[in-house]
């Protein structure tokens, strides 16, 4: 089988894989199931490096096992999850690739029901491993204030 690696085909499968990140988090009032990601992520102890500013701490997380770790508790509360991708995107170089973009939530609700603005810049950068092909190496997700009625 021979495989295309134009950059265009290249943008596409990593526009494909960063929907099937987004579609993990968008789970309106579903279970979220965070082993979605393990197919997403590089594998083994290390393999990754994750910082998030969560409720204004820097979380670090370093390994696909820890990510389902951590979110799976911190998701299953939430009444209903809703977000979109705005404005991706991608630059290659070589077996690397970078993508950027703005997850902004359309309908984000905590335990109680009530709505959480909810905005984050984001940066994947993606590798192209020997034996899984495109995985995310680091994942960084800084929050910006996404709630209309906040004054500026």
């Amino acid at each position: 089988m021979e495989i295309n690696l134009s950059v265009a085909n290249i943008k596409k499968q990593i526009s494909n894989l960063t929907q099937k990140w987004l579609d993990g988090w968008n789970i309106g009032t579903g279970d979220f199931n965070a082993e979605v990601f393990r197919d997403l992520f590089a594998p083994g102890d290390n393999g990754i490096e994750v910082f998030d500013n969560v409720k204004g701490d820097v979380l670090v997380i370093r390994s696909v096992d820890e990510y389902i770790r951590t979110w799976g508790p911190f998701m299953a509360p939430m009444t209903k999850w809703s977000v979109r991708l705005d404005d991706l995107k991608i630059k290659l170089s070589g077996d690397m690739a970078l993508s950027t973009f703005m997850l902004v939530g359309t309908d984000t609700r905590g335990p109680d029901g009530s709505i959480i603005p909810f905005g984050q810049y984001g940066t994947h950068v993606w590798q192209r491993l020997p034996d899984c092909g495109w995985r995310i190496i680091h994942e960084h997700l800084t929050m910006f204030n996404a709630d209309p009625e906040a004054k500026s």
